[in-house]
């Protein structure tokens, strides 16, 4: 007999923190997914340098290493998503 443990559920916290996964295209350039829907872009610039776009191409800046670049976008992300969670909550008038 095999005693399964019970699969961990997603929290409304885990909802609210979708996490990017970044695809390599082509050298220097990665393209972000949340969802099945794209999330943004990071692209190498010749002097090594990671600009990073969001999912309307608007840029949110450089860094220095790819980890960075990736974190930096994350960040937005949330900050959009939370701005936008609490709009949506605010009733039309």
């Amino acid at each position: 007999m095999t005693i399964a443990s019970p699969r961990p559920t997603e929290g409304s916290a885990d909802k609210a923190r979708p996490t990017v996964a970044w695809t390599s295209i082509q050298a220097g350039l990665w393209v972000g997914n949340v969802g099945g829907e794209f999330a943004g872009m990071i692209e190498r610039s010749s002097r090594g340098e990671y600009f990073i776009t969001d999912e309307h191409a608007h840029p949110l800046g450089t860094c220095t290493t790819l980890d960075e670049a990736k974190a930096r976008h994350q960040r937005q992300l949330q900050l959009t998503q939370s701005a936008a969670a609490k709009g949506a909550a605010k009733p039309t008038i």
